[in-house]
Order: structure tokens, then sequence, then C-alpha cells
């Protein structure tokens, strides 16, 4: 499996045909917790780290936040960013950047949905903590939201097969390697089939301390999902930190 699996599966305009559930609603009730747990203001300097098609960034600016950044890798998730943005009439500085090489001064910093663990080393992850500790204003707040890697280790779903609206035929296999889930997507067509990956290193809380207390920021929260409740390994379906500078 290519260590890069992300360039070549984000890239693909099916990414987000697969994905599409990842709905607004879903998103907004995130935000409503980041906005209980921070206070943070409509002035804030705010970078949506690995933002995708933007749906957390253009949330927030519909919400009034007028100083917004989003950053991802793949130019096409970039590409499609921008066009919803304009769609729904906000302005949101979009760009396509490395994680690992972030620049700049923020209030807040958020890393959504799992959008973590894709390199390959603990060391390339971990710099990408580490970025953001220095790019966070004194008091400025970090919120990474990743799946409970407990419950995904032990309730690994191996196989399934879905339909895209576009009538391709998708089948998805998965298993735990060498501390990672690695997923192998597998996308039918008329004109043949394409083989995509992912690999996810299935960090644990005391993995975020660490790497966290390395970067300068200590953790304020622990919720187990959207709603707010506190994380339990044993049956929360996230793990999202709120750590400070």
């Amino acid at each position: 499996m290519p260590h890069e699996w992300y360039k070549d599966w984000f890239a693909d305009e099916r990414y987000l045909a697969l994905y599409h559930h990842r709905n607004t609603e879903e998103a907004s009730k995130a935000l409503d917790l980041i906005e209980a747990a921070t206070g943070i203001s409509k002035d804030a300097a705010i970078l949506d780290l690995a933002c995708g098609a933007g749906r957390h960034s253009i949330n927030l600016a519909k919400r009034g936040y007028k100083n917004i950044t989003g950053v991802d890798l793949s130019p096409t998730l970039i590409c499609e960013a921008k066009k919803n943005a304009e769609t729904e009439g906000v302005k949101v500085d979009f760009k396509e950047q490395d994680m690992r090489q972030i620049s700049g001064s923020y209030d807040l910093i958020i890393n959504l949905f799992t959008s973590f663990g894709y390199f390959p080393t603990d060391e390339e992850n971990e710099e990408v903590i580490i970025e953001v500790g220095k790019c966070l204003n004194p008091d400025g707040f970090f919120v990474l939201d990743f799946f409970n890697s407990f419950l995904v280790n032990n309730n690994l779903s191996a196989r399934d097969e879905t339909t895209l609206s576009s009538g391709e035929r998708v089948e998805q296999s998965r298993e735990i390697r060498n501390g990672r889930v690695v997923k192998k997507i597998i996308i039918y067509s008329e004109h043949g089939s394409k083989e995509f990956h992912e690999s996810v290193r299935l960090f644990e809380l005391l993995d975020f301390e660490k790497m966290f207390a390395n970067a300068g920021l200590t953790i304020r929260e622990k919720f187990g999902n959207y709603d707010g409740a506190r994380f339990d390994v044993g049956s929360s379906p996230r793990l999202i930190l709120v750590a400070q500078r």
C-alpha cells in the first residue's frame, strides 16, 4: 500500500460520494460543542486543519465568524470547498497545504472527523501537533476529534458493500495491521475497477496526552460524542480533545 494513499484517494471525486453521510447537521453539532467548550469570539482567527470540502469552515462562516482559514492537501477537496463557500455566499480562505507545514497565528485550530494519523510514522503524525502548538496564540485552543481506537480495534467491520449514486459498486474490506486500521476500497464501474486505500494509526488517549504535552498543550476537556458526553473508553464513539496552549 502506498504511504501517501491520501493523495490518490482524496483527489478522486468518488471520495466525497462515498462519504456523503458526513452531513451538515453532524458538523453543526460538533461546532456547537466547540463553541460551548472554548467560548471563542466571532473575531477569532480560526484554522480548519484538513478541512476537506469545507463543511465545518463554511458552517463557522455562516455563524458569523469572520477570520477562517481552511487547509487541505487535496486540490480536489479545496476546489470543492471553494465552490461550496461561493454557493453558500460566505468567505473562507481555503488553500492547498500539507498539515505538517502550517503557518500563521490562530486563536482556535480544529482537526475534525478523524483527519489525523494518516502518515506512516508516529514522528510524522506528532509533527502535526507540534506545528499546531507553534501556531496557536497564547491561551489559544486546539480541538481534535478522533475515533475511539479501542472500539475500532474491538468492533471492526471486516467487509461491506455499497452503491454510489452514480451506480458504481463499492467493496470495502478492513483489517488491523501494525497498530493501524487499514481499509481497501474497490470501486467497480462499467469501465472496470479501481482500488484505493486508507490507513489510520490507532492512537489512544495516552498517545495524545504525550503528544499534546510535547507541543506545550494542556488538555482541558475529553468528550466522547458531539453531544458533549464525557469520554468513556469502553463505549464512546469519538475521542474529542479540547486543549489549550
